[in-house]
C-alpha cells in the first residue's frame, strides 16, 4: 500500500460488486487499505467474492456483503440506511451493475428498452439518489457511474444498450456540474470490451457482423479497467477512459465523419465476409 493513499481508511459502497469490474475494483480497494460494502442480487457470487477480497484487506479494513437489487429503490433505500446505521456515511459509492443484451434493432421490443433503461440506467441513479442527500449534508463524497464506450458510439447490435448508457453520461455530467460546489465529486468510466462474465454472457445474443467489428479492438482485463479507475478517481478525473477507448474518444470528437466512416466501412466489410 502505497503511504498516503487516497484510499487507505475510507469507505467504498460497490454496486455490482460480485463479479467483473465491481469485483476488481473492491478486491484492489481492499489492498489500498479501504473498507467495501459489496452489492448484487446473487448471494452464492456475494459469497465467493467476499472470499476473494478477504486475504486482501489491510489492517482494520472489513468487506461486507449486501444482496440488494439496485433496481429496486424500495431495497436499495433499506439496504443503504443499514449500512449507513453501521459504517456511516461511505467515501465513494461506485455503480458497475448492468449487462447487454445485444440484437438486431428490428427485434428489439418496448419491453425489451425498459429493461435496458432499468438495469443500465436506473440502477445507477437509485443508489446515487439515496447518497446524495447524505453527501450534501456531509459536503463530501465521490460517485462513480461505469458506462462504456457505447455511452457515446453508436454500433450495431446494440440499440437498448447503447442508449441507457449514453444516459448514464448525461446523468453524471450533470452530477458533475451540480454538485461540484457542494464537494461533491463525480466521475463517469468509459471503458472498451472488457472480459467479464457479462462480456461473455452478451456474445451468446450478439450478432455476427457485431462480433467481428469487436474483433477490431483489444479485450482488456477487469483488474486493467480498475487500476485505471482508481487512478483517476485519485486525480479526481471526470470522464475516466480506459485501454483504446481515450483513443476512440478523441476521434470521435475532433473526426466525427471520419469515425463514421470507418465504421460505416468496417460494418460492410463484415456483411460481406459473411455474404450478406
Amino acid at each position: 500500500m502505497k503511504s498516503h493513499d487516497a484510499f487507505s481508511g475510507k469507505f467504498a459502497a460497490i454496486t455490482g460488486g460480485s463479479s467483473g469490474m465491481g469485483k476488481a475494483i473492491a478486491m484492489q480497494l481492499a489492498q489500498r487499505g479501504s473498507s467495501v460494502t459489496i452489492m448484487a442480487r446473487n448471494e452464492e457470487r456475494l459469497a465467493l467474492a467476499k472470499h476473494e477480497i478477504e486475504p486482501l484487506l489491510v489492517g482494520k479494513a472489513f468487506v461486507e456483503t449486501l444482496k440488494v437489487d439496485a433496481t429496486d429503490e424500495a431495497q436499495v433505500k433499506t439496504a443503504f440506511t443499514d449500512m449507513v446505521s453501521r459504517h456511516g456515511v461511505p467515501d465513494f459509492l461506485f455503480n458497475c451493475v448492468g449487462a447487454a443484451e445485444p440484437g438486431y434493432i428490428q427485434d428489439f421490443t418496448i419491453s425489451q428498452y425498459e429493461k435496458a433503461m432499468k438495469q443500465d440506467y436506473f440502477a445507477y441513479v437509485i443508489p446515487a439518489m439515496q447518497l446524495l442527500p447524505r453527501f450534501i449534508e456531509k459536503k463530501a463524497g465521490y460517485i462513480v457511474n461505469i458506462a462504456s464506450i457505447a455511452g457515446f458510439l453508436g454500433l450495431i447490435g446494440y440499440g437498448t444498450y447503447t442508449p441507457a448508457k449514453f444516459a448514464v453520461v448525461g446523468f453524471s455530467e450533470v452530477l458533475r456540474h451540480e454538485l461540484k460546489p457542494r464537494g461533491i465529486n463525480v466521475s463517469v468510466v468509459c471503458p472498451p470490451d472488457t472480459d467479464t462474465p457479462g462480456f461473455h454472457e452478451e456474445n451468446k445474443t450478439k450478432p455476427e457482423e457485431c462480433k467481428i467489428l469487436s474483433q477490431r479492438g483489444k479485450l482488456i482485463q477487469p483488474a486493467q479497467v480498475a487500476a485505471k479507475i482508481l487512478e483517476g478517481v485519485e486525480k479526481k478525473r471526470f470522464l475516466i477512459l480506459p485501454g483504446d477507448a481515450r483513443f476512440i474518444f478523441t476521434m470521435k470528437r475532433l473526426f466525427p465523419g471520419l469515425v463514421y466512416k470507418t465504421i460505416d466501412d468496417d460494418l460492410k466489410k463484415a456483411l460481406k465476409q459473411l455474404g450478406k
